[in-house]
């Protein structure tokens, strides 16, 4: 199941797009929960409420705060969920370089683009996508895979830490979360590939830097970073994790 929001301040490009995406779910047949806002502060409040999304369409001209500053404050919390500008609005592309990466799809949306794009995401982010739901307080909590940390449990309270500094608790047996875990599809082949895909992406936003004369982020040190293997995954991806923290203490001081 894929969580994906559609935020825009127009009702006419909010059902256009929402359809076009029902319809990429029939025809792939993926499910999709599909949630649709008017505007950023409404779509951060549900993030924060329910969890993560999968993907997040959104028009960068938004009423009160607008699309560009709702991505900065995503990201934040997290790092796996793919953001897509839905935008006819040339101009606002500056806007866009401090949220990486993100996609971009132009107004009109056409239909044969928001597949192409529905693909990707599917493509790319496979194994992040993987979610766990819990219950906790009369609320329904959805976080995904890719962002925990690691799990901690006594008697029946569970500890949930993830890469962005959250936490949530909730009560479980500790044999039922395993068995639920067990349940997710993550083969070692399928992770290694999304890490080295994430290191590429780095790699690339350090050319972005380099050329507007930008120094001292911690994407540069993908640079030397060689291409993970199965046998190298363990230590690399502990490697991996301090640079990831230090680059998300830079967008912290940055914002």
């Amino acid at each position: 199941m894929l969580r994906i929001a559609v935020c825009d301040d127009i009702p006419r490009y909010t059902e256009d797009l929402a359809n076009i995406i029902g319809s990429w779910s029939d025809v792939r047949g993926i499910h999709v929960q599909l949630k649709k806002f008017v505007s950023g502060e409404d779509l951060l409040f549900d993030l924060e409420c329910a969890g993560d999304f999968a993907a997040v369409f959104m028009d960068i001209k938004l009423s009160g705060i607008d699309g560009a500053e709702t991505a900065v404050r995503i990201r934040r919390q997290s790092s796996v969920v793919s953001i897509v500008f839905v935008s006819g609005y040339e101009r606002c592309l500056k806007q866009m370089c401090r949220i990486y990466p993100f996609l971009y799809m132009e107004k009109p949306v056409s239909r044969k683009r928001a597949y192409e794009i529905l693909d990707q995401i599917m493509e790319d982010h496979k194994v992040k996508y993987e979610s766990y739901i819990f219950k906790y307080k009369h609320s329904t909590f959805n976080i995904t895979l890719g962002e925990v940390l690691y799990f901690a449990s006594e008697k029946r309270k569970v500890w949930v830490y993830l890469v962005s500094g959250r936490e949530y608790v909730f009560y479980e047996k500790l044999d039922t979360l395993e068995d639920a875990l067990a349940a997710v599809e993550r083969d070692i082949s399928a992770l290694v590939e999304g890490a080295n895909r994430y290191a590429g992406a780095q790699r690339q936003y350090a050319d972005y830097l380099e050329r507007t004369e930008q120094n001292g982020y911690a994407a540069f040190a993908y640079r030397d970073c060689p291409e993970l293997t199965e046998e190298s995954f363990l230590s690399g991806t502990s490697e991996m994790a301090e640079r990831f923290a230090a680059g998300a203490a830079q967008w912290r001081e940055r914002m």
